[in-house]
């Protein structure tokens, strides 16, 4: 398993969710670009199956769609504490894992960065979920998972 450098990433897509581990892969990803390129936070609101995501979105999407955009404003402020520029991009889709994907694509990425849940099955094997899962198999570039395990105190201290 290869080490990841700070030097060879110029773009990194940081899948956000609004839970306090994402926020933690906001930090480490602002680190890992080191001021020498860009995050790009995604934000994926999940549209049921029943609905089309060409049509206008339902009603209970506003209160989704205002509180991503200020979780979107919340990590590009980390990352400015950072010194790194950012983006945001928040999008409608399906289902999160492809979503991801598709961001990492279209944005040339060099690296994802998201977080998992540290979920064990009996046999003490560690289990992913679904987004994760699916990232993990059809990325083109690298990703990094960190674990929900990992306090983010120290990281964010390191700004303060």
């Amino acid at each position: 398993m290869s080490q990841v450098s700070t030097s060879e990433h110029r773009r990194i897509v940081v899948a956000v969710n609004g839970s306090e581990e994402s926020m933690h892969a906001t930090a480490v990803a602002a680190q890992l670009v080191a001021q020498r390129g860009e995050l790009v936070f995604v934000h994926v609101i999940e549209v049921p199956l029943e609905f089309t995501l060409e049509g206008p979105p339902p009603d209970e999407e506003t209160a989704a769609r205002r509180a991503a955009q200020e979780l979107l404003a919340h990590c590009q402020a980390l990352a400015e504490r950072y010194g790194v520029s950012s983006k945001r991009l928040l999008v409608r889709r399906h289902a999160v894992g492809p979503a991801i994907v598709e961001a990492s694509e279209q944005c040339k990425a060099s690296l994802i960065v998201i977080a998992g849940e540290q979920r064990f099955s009996r046999s003490g094997r560690v289990r992913l979920g679904g987004t994760a899962t699916h990232v993990l198999k059809h990325a083109d570039c690298r990703v990094l998972l960190l674990s929900a395990g990992l306090a983010a105190a120290p990281a964010l201290e390191q700004v303060a």
